[in-house]
C-alpha cells in the first residue's frame, strides 16, 4: 500500500516527474525513515533531551477534544491532518520547551495548530504564528508535490474549536500570505524561535530553504520539526551532522534540538 502511494506522489507530481532524480531520491528517503520509524512519541523526547512525564503534563484535560479534532477532520479527505501521534508529540514539545514563540508552515484545517494551542493555554503563555496561502474561496488546492486539499472552501483553520479559538485568544496569529515572503518577515520581527514546525509545501528544495532560514533563528535547546520529511530533511541533518537522532520519525514528522538541552526545558 505505501508503495502504490509512492508510485501516486511520484506520478502525480509535476516536480518529481520531470526529474528522475529526484524520484530516486525521494524513494531512497522514504526507505531511510521506514528503518527509523517510531510509533511513540516517547521515544521522540527521549532523544531530545526532554522528560516524557513533563511533556505529557495536562494532556488528559484535552485528549478528548483533540481526538474529536482529529476524527471530525479526518472524516474528510485533503485536509492534511496529522494523527493523534504525532499531535502528542508536538503538544509535548510545546509544554517542555515553554515557549515564548512557535510557528508553524501549513495550517490547512489547523489540526496541527490545535495541539500547539492547547499546550500554549496549559502553559499559560506564549504565542503560535501560523503561515498559509489564503484559501480565497477555493474548493480544492492543487500543489507542485502532488498533494491536493479540499480545505480551501471551508476556509484556512476551519477545524480550530470556538472554544480553543476563544482561551488562546491573540496568541494565535494567523498569516494568510505566501510563506516565501511571510516567514523571512516574521522571522525579522521575533527575537528568536523556541519550536518550529513544517508542514506545507512538501518539495525538498522548499523544505531545505525554511529549515536553514530558521535555524540560526532558533533558539539553544529549541525544537525544528518536519512532517512528510524527504531528502531536504536529510540534507539538513547530514549538514548539521544531526543523523544520529534526526533520522527517527514518526510516520515521517521528524524533530531535532539545538545544541542540547536547555534549563529552561524541564521546569
Amino acid at each position: 500500500m505505501r508503495g502504490f502511494y509512492t508510485i501516486r506522489e511520484i506520478v502525480g507530481s509535476s516536480y518529481y516527474r520531470s526529474r528522475p532524480l529526484a524520484a530516486f531520491r525521494l524513494l531512497y528517503s522514504k526507505w531511510e525513515f521506514a528503518r527509523t520509524r517510531t510509533y511513540n512519541p516517547k521515544a521522540m523526547f527521549e532523544l531530545a533531551g526532554l522528560d516524557p512525564s513533563v511533556c505529557f503534563q495536562g494532556f488528559d484535560k484535552w485528549e478528548q477534544s483533540l481526538e474529536r479534532v482529529v476524527s471530525e477532520v479526518g472524516r474528510y479527505r485533503g485536509q492534511g491532518c496529522i494523527n493523534m501521534a504525532e499531535g502528542q508529540f508536538l503538544f509535548g514539545i510545546t509544554r517542555a520547551l515553554r515557549p515564548e514563540f512557535v510557528v508553524e508552515t501549513g495550517v490547512a484545517a489547523g489540526v496541527s495548530s490545535c495541539f500547539f494551542i492547547a499546550a500554549l493555554i496549559e502553559n499559560g503563555n506564549g504565542t503560535l504564528f501560523s503561515i498559509d496561502l489564503p484559501s480565497n474561496g477555493n474548493a480544492q488546492l492543487s500543489c507542485a508535490d502532488a498533494t491536493r486539499y479540499d480545505w480551501p472552501e471551508r476556509g484556512v483553520a476551519w477545524g480550530i474549536p470556538i472554544e480553543m479559538r476563544m482561551r488562546i485568544g491573540e496568541r494565535h496569529r494567523l498569516i494568510l500570505e505566501d510563506v516565501r515572503t511571510a516567514l523571512p518577515q516574521l522571522l525579522q520581527n521575533l527575537p528568536y524561535v523556541d519550536a518550529f514546525f513544517h508542514d506545507d509545501l512538501h518539495l525538498p528544495e522548499h523544505m531545505l530553504w525554511e529549515y536553514q532560514l530558521v535555524w540560526p533563528r532558533l533558539r539553544e535547546g529549541g525544537v525544528l520539526a518536519s512532517h512528510d520529511v524527504n531528502m531536504g530533511w536529510i540534507q539538513f541533518c547530514r549538514e548539521h551532522r544531526l543523523q544520529r537522532t534526526g533520522l527517527v520519525n514518526l510516520n515521517r514528522l521528524c524533530a531535532v534540538r539545538k545544541n542540547g538541552a536547555d534549563s529552561r526545558s524541564n521546569e
